[in-house]
């Protein structure tokens, strides 16, 4: 499993099909945009930029948000770890449960494959 740290400053997102230079800057603008129909769409950075903003806003003062990609599932995992011993308070999901997962796959996969 890999866990890649991100940080930065607040996104700045571009108006999608727009000609304007302008770019949405608050929250206000970008709700604006939205309800006037508005397709917003966003890069990977920038949407990287407001994960790590809410992920700052979501950490408390005793607490580490480790984010992570479980190998065999490729779904995201949330692990909160004590910010002094690093010692993990609570996964989810569950580590165990996606490695039962990944497991299931497997055994449906060598079903098929034994069948075919």
């Amino acid at each position: 499993m890999e866990s890649q740290p991100i940080g930065g400053a607040s996104p700045k997102i571009p108006p999608s099909g727009s000609d304007s230079v302008n770019m949405i800057q608050t929250a206000q603008e970008l709700k604006r945009a939205e309800v006037q129909g508005e397709h917003i769409s966003i890069s990977e950075e920038q949407l990287i930029l407001a994960i790590d903003k809410a992920v700052k806003a979501v950490q408390g003062a005793a607490t580490v948000l480790d984010f992570s990609i479980h190998k065999s599932t490729n779904q995201i995992m949330v692990k909160v770890l004590e910010r002094d011993t690093g010692k993990v308070v609570r996964e989810i999901p569950p580590e165990k449960m996606l490695d039962f997962v990944a497991k299931l796959w497997e055994m449906a996969g060598i079903l098929v494959d034994k069948k075919v």
